[in-house]
């Protein structure tokens, strides 16, 4: 089974629809031990963070950011 993206993927497909794709950017780091690290995800756009989130896998961490950084931007809509 495929992971899911849908944050990230929609957050991708907004901002390509605003045409500021280019405008994301993202941090991950890895904290904790090795046993147990749990990933740290930021999302910025124009520099300015818009989301952070964690999870047990990289991709999970970035998906709960980008989902809230979709609702700050559809916020200001």
């Amino acid at each position: 089974m495929p992971p899911k993206t849908e944050g990230t993927i929609g957050l991708n497909n907004y901002l390509q629809s605003k045409n500021k794709l280019t405008s994301l950017s993202w941090i991950e780091t890895p904290t904790g031990p090795q046993t147990a690290i749990v990933w740290v995800a930021i999302c910025k756009i124009d520099g300015v963070e818009r989301g952070r989130g964690t999870g047990a896998q990289k991709y999970v961490a970035k998906d709960n950011t980008a989902n809230q950084a979709i609702a700050y931007l559809k916020s200001l809509e």
